[in-house]
């Protein structure tokens, strides 16, 4: 009776390891960033703000996108999505339009920003300051879209994001 439990002991333990729920013990990235298509959240935004979405076009394919989300009130309609990018690190694209604090608070968790400096991206102005969690955040206009790109990815990477967006 021993060795059968034993036995069921062992091949339960292989299953573990090497079927689905292996994920559990060892997560890949892939596990702990799940994939998210945003873009429902992008044709949602576009509708309830009557402008369209400034979206990126060709990141690299190590990004996944993992999150997103979309907030209309009767001060602004703001539309976030996130990346995590090689190395462990995120990039997060907040955009809106109405209210700029309400912007502002949905990315960093304040009404503005005190900007350190500007930068060119792309041949289009951006505005450079630290987030209360001391990240880059680049501050950028489309039209009457309001853009805000932050995250702990390093500042080529935001730069990318900020450089792909059309």
């Amino acid at each position: 009776m021993v060795r059968s439990l034993g036995l069921l002991v062992v091949v339960t333990a292989v299953l573990f390891a090497i079927g689905p729920a292996r994920s559990l013990i060892w997560p890949s990235s892939s596990d702990r960033y799940p994939r998210v298509d945003y873009s429902g959240y992008v044709r949602g935004f576009s509708d309830d703000a009557r402008t369209a979405a400034i979206v990126p076009v060709a990141l690299p394919a190590s990004w996944r996108a993992n999150a997103g989300d979309l907030h209309t009130t009767p001060s602004a309609t703001t539309l976030h999505v996130g990346w995590a990018v090689p190395g462990e690190l995120f990039a997060g694209l907040d955009e809106g339009v109405g209210d700029p604090s309400a912007v502002f608070r949905n990315a960093v968790g304040r009404d503005s920003l005190d900007t350190m400096s500007s930068t060119t991206i792309a041949g289009r102005p951006w505005s450079v300051g630290e987030s209360p969690r001391h990240e880059t955040v680049f501050v950028g206009h489309f039209g009457r879209v309001l853009v805000v790109i932050t995250g702990n990815a390093a500042d080529a990477q935001l730069r990318l994001l900020a450089a792909a967006l059309h």
